[in-house]
């Protein structure tokens, strides 16, 4: 009989999670498992490396009739003999059949001698007995081996997990449906010291220690609390003879685990960790843990670890060289990718994780992906701010516009769906290619909406939300109901009835996003402002209408009396909005703070003027406002609804600007030119010239870089002399050279945050690495150049070659001869490039034939 305790177990179960189950139709296994009990006894050695397992699986019938068990279970050998389905202390496996192993497409069929019977409160479920071993190699499937060097240079191993996705049947035979939850228990046992085998004295699990004891062979059992319901991609697995360092914040325990002699450069995540879980802490006003136990963290080195696991709560793994921190080897953008990582997986955990005290369930994983995003990209601010106080909050900044450019990237594509389109998805099983569109998207839409309504209120709605919805489901619909309640306040009732939730349905039901045509009517008083909305594209014949429900926010140039310059409080739709302004000769710049998801054009005019501020004075405007105008230029050029004249126009002042964000912008909005679905009919002279034209911008900046070392600077650094690099800049290109040759001579180090640069200048020009084995730092900036270099080649073999585009001339008015001449002006002359000026001749050639 199953035990008494069983059946309370599974009671317990079935009133947590009957709303759960339920509303899951596309569950179509006849058997439910309700518990796995794992005996896992690894033995590691230079020759074999493998673990025995003997698992329990308690289970119970969906429905009558079921008269064959099918279990998950790819590449083990099982012991046959061992398999047994209990109805109390009855087998009842088929004597004449017993079982099917189909290892090709991972299935075990166990075939019964009598139909289960479904499960209900007079009734039991059954127990499945099985024996297997698990071989590993570095090569296997959901568990696998992983070898490095210890302190002594002598060759370790260990065994680790990464079940996401639906890779739980390469460790044990399961369900492995990622909808299906059950308790885990785990015994390991820690083999004892011999003269054939790997010493190891590292076991994780998801669960925590209960207890430990020695067998009589001297081996260490250590039994597991049986963890909370999870999937099967949230089950973790560890073993090693790694040591740890650890930190208590305010109510967790983080600890990270990695060789012995490693250790020290591990200081560097588990600081920041505890500053994390300290803000978030602090963030969300609850004096609780965000999980039950501490949060492992393993440093696991391995190429085959890229990431975090999006369901992991308490066993996190990650390459090594995603969390460790070496002067010599980390450059500032892998530093950069280490925080947001991190902080995005906390936030993942205290949004809702199976390790808290009442868990939190969200029906929307997509929704929770760009909730968790937006919060990563909160805590750095905070963090790069040094606040940890709600009433010091620090605005994105940067990082807004770090998120939202990301998003566009992906969804200016004309294929690319919306996010309603993920409402049924789980997270792991959303396409790497949208992956970006679901985190950096939803994460923009949030902070268009905080910057709408203001960062207070917004933030202090979402605490209280997220904080009421323990132990609960949260769902979109619910969330945006809950904003509604706590943002709205009738002293500012919007002017046309706009909510939180009628502007997130709008972005979340469409795809793409719109650019806003503005129209400046400058022939009366006030001045007519019409602004107009359409779906952006790349590619002319993707640009319908759209109905996205947009806040509009803006600046004037001449600022004495603009009212909605400062309160920014109304929407428009599909229809033509018109608003009036005295804007007193001056231009208008929407998107104030550049949090709105959508791009903007001008009329001519309105362009120009920017132009000639930017020009004179341009830090009378907003950097983040100068970025966005940056990136929009060169975005709507490439569309076509801009011409090459006044996108150099506008973008000319560049050499002049010294901003790290205005740069990013610009190195992003460059990209964009790359664009197979362009408006702008592109060729290889046309882009040759809009590189030459950004190379002469960059070069002031470039030449004027600073040396200090602090994070800002250095990241700074980085971008420019990487955008200088690929406009390949002379300076740049022969400094690279110059560091690269001392690196090879033994006289210096190569500079980490300028190896990426140096890597794309080796493979454009096809040159000699070296001898020297490039170590995991080293091959990731190695990967990353390949990446860029390849698809900028691709882009030049697609394009045509065109011809080069004809230049502007004036006429004197003076010449009494046939023969006259043309005089190019001064400012082309200074912006043109080099690399076409030989056409001149040509053109004066053919005028001249034309006049005689």
């Amino acid at each position: 009989m199953i035990s008494r305790a069983f059946i309370f177990l599974f009671i317990i179960f079935s009133v947590a999670n009957a709303s759960f189950v339920n509303e899951e139709e596309c569950l179509n296994y006849t058997v439910y498992p309700v518990q796995y009990e794992l005996t896992i006894v690894p033995y590691i050695s230079d020759f074999s490396s493998f673990f025995d397992c003997h698992l329990s699986i308690n289970v119970i019938a969906n429905e009558p009739g079921v008269r064959v068990i099918e279990l998950d279970a790819k590449n083990m050998d099982i012991d046959f003999g061992s398999i047994h389905v209990m109805k109390g202390n009855v087998d009842i496996v088929s004597k004449s059949r017993p079982y099917e192993y189909d290892n090709l497409n991972g299935k075990l069929y166990i075939h019964l001698s009598e139909p289960l019977i479904p499960y209900n409160l007079n009734t039991q479920g059954y127990n499945i007995k099985l024996t297997y071993r698990k071989v590993l190699t570095e090569k296997s499937d959901g568990i696998f081996l992983v070898k490095y060097a210890d302190e002594n240079g002598e060759n370790k191993y260990l065994f680790t997990t990464r079940l996401t996705p639906n890779k739980a049947k390469y460790f044990f035979p399961c369900f492995d449906n990622p909808r299906f939850e059950a308790v885990f228990k785990f015994r390991v046992y820690v083999v004892a010291k011999n003269h054939v085998g790997q010493y190891t004295n590292t076991s994780i699990v998801i669960g925590n220690e209960q207890r430990k004891e020695v067998n009589p062979q001297k081996d260490v059992i250590i039994d597991y609390t049986p963890s909370p319901q999870v999937t099967t991609d949230q089950v973790g697995f560890h073993y090693s003879r790694f040591t740890n360092i650890q930190i208590t914040s305010k109510n967790d325990i983080f600890m990270v685990w990695a060789p012995g002699n490693t250790l020290q450069y591990y200081n560097f995540i588990l600081v920041y960790g505890k500053t994390i879980l300290d803000l978030i802490h602090e963030y969300s006003g609850v004096n609780r843990p965000l999980v039950n136990g501490p949060i492992h963290l393993i440093a696991v080195p391995s190429e085959r670890v890229d990431g975090y696991e999006i369901y992991s709560w308490n066993l996190l793994t990650n390459r090594a060289n995603r969390i460790a921190h070496q002067e010599e080897f980390t450059s500032i953008k892998q530093l950069e990718t280490m925080t947001f990582d991190l902080a995005q997986q906390f936030s993942r955990i205290w949004l809702g994780n199976p390790g808290e005290l009442q868990r939190t369930r969200w029906r929307e994983e997509w929704f929770k992906e760009g909730v968790a995003t937006y919060l990563a990209y909160y805590f750095l601010a905070q963090y790069n701010q040094g606040v940890n106080k709600p009433s010091r909050r620090q605005p994105l900044g940067p990082y807004g516009l770090e998120m939202k450019f990301k998003a566009m990237a992906v969804d200016s594509h004309r294929t690319t769906p919306p996010l309603g389109n993920f409402n049924k998805s789980l997270a792991a099983e959303i396409p790497l290619r949208y992956r970006d569109l679901i985190t950096m998207k939803t994460a923009s839409i949030l902070w268009m909406v905080e910057n709408w309504i203001g960062s207070d209120k917004f933030h202090q709605a979402l605490v209280k939300y997220i904080n009421s919805r323990r132990g609960k489901y949260i769902s979109l619909e619910d969330f945006t109901a809950a904003m509604d309640r706590d943002t709205i306040e009738c002293m500012h009732q919007f002017f046309n009835g706009s909510t939180t939730s009628k502007i997130l349905h709008s972005w979340i039901h469409q795809s793409g996003y719109p650019v806003i045509n503005v129209q400046v009517l400058r022939d009366r008083t006030p001045n007519a402002i019409q602004l107009n909305q359409r779906r952006f594209s790349f590619s002319p014949d993707n640009r319908h209408e759209t109905d996205y429900l947009i806040p509009i926010s803006y600046i004037v140039q001449n600022n004495e009396n603009c009212y909605n310059c400062y309160k920014p409080r109304f929407t428009i739709g599909s229809q033509t909005y018109t608003f009036g302004e005295n804007l007193n000769g001056g231009w208008i710049v929407l998107n104030r703070n550049a949090s709105g998801y959508y791009r903007v054009n001008y009329d001519t005019t309105t362009w120009q003027l920017i132009a000639s501020t930017l020009a004179v004075h341009h830090e009378s405007i907003d950097e983040l406002n100068r970025a966005q105008i940056v990136n929009d230029v060169f975005a709507l050029y490439v569309s076509g609804d801009m011409e090459l004249p006044l996108a150099m126009e506008i973008l000319n002042y560049l050499d002049k600007e010294r901003s790290p964000v205005v740069w990013r912008a610009a190195e992003e909005g460059f990209r964009l030119l790359r664009n197979e679905e362009n408006g702008c009919h592109m060729t290889r002279y046309l882009y040759k010239e809009l590189q030459d034209f950004m190379r002469r911008k960059v070069a002031p900046t470039y030449d004027s870089l600073s040396n200090s070392h602090d994070f800002k600077t250095r990241l700074f650094r980085s971008d420019v002399v990487n955008f200088a690099c690929s406009l390949k800049y002379k300076p740049c290109l022969d400094n690279l050279k110059y560091m690269y040759e001392q690196y090879r001579r033994s006289n210096m180090r190569l500079d980490p945050d300028f190896r990426e640069a140096c890597y794309y200048m080796l493979i454009h020009d096809n040159a000699y690495f070296g001898i020297n084995r490039l170590n995991a730092f080293e091959q990731d900036d190695r990967r990353v150049a390949e990446h860029r270099l390849r698809d900028e080649n691709r882009f030049i073999m697609k394009t045509p070659v065109g011809v080069p585009r004809p230049m502007p001339i004036i006429m004197s008015t003076e010449a009494t001869t046939l023969e006259a001449s043309p005089v190019i002006t001064e400012k082309y002359l200074a912006d043109s490039s080099t690399s076409i000026i030989p056409s001149i001749s040509i053109i004066l050639v053919s005028i001249l034939f034309a006049m005689r």
